[in-house]
């Protein structure tokens, strides 16, 4: 079940999972955004003093999704709890955490981990 609002966020069209950091709060936060949008959820956290660290393409907000879930549950197994509040954070700070123990590294290695298009054929060499 889906806790956050994804007002605009369309499941059925290409969309991104995406890391950014926030040098000041020393924090980092996974989150998703379509790959079309105008209004971008990234430029939205740039304002507030967040950077792009790394972002994913994946086909549908699905995926996003799905993808940005895996990494929260795991890392709440794990221990990691929310780092910013809603008024350090007003967008998604539910997905927060303390870049000093869940690095932007590990996100986007867990991001690329869990990719939902298999790898494009590589072509046959013959010698």
């Amino acid at each position: 079940m889906q806790v956050c609002a994804r007002y605009g966020f369309d499941r059925a069209a290409p969309a991104r999972v995406y890391v950014v950091t926030h040098a000041q709060h020393g924090a980092v936060k996974i989150g998703v955004a379509g790959a079309l949008q105008r209004n971008d959820r990234i430029a939205q956290h740039r304002r507030i003093g967040w950077t792009l660290f790394y972002e994913h393409h994946v086909p549908t907000g699905d995926d996003a999704l799905s993808v940005e879930q895996t990494i929260l549950r795991r890392l709440r197994v794990a221990g990691h709890g929310i780092f910013l509040t809603a008024a350090q954070m007003p967008n998604g700070w539910t997905e927060t955490f303390d870049a000093a123990r869940v690095t932007p590294a590990y996100l986007r290695d867990s991001i690329r981990e869990h990719q939902t298009t298999p790898p494009l054929p590589q072509p046959l060499t013959l010698f």
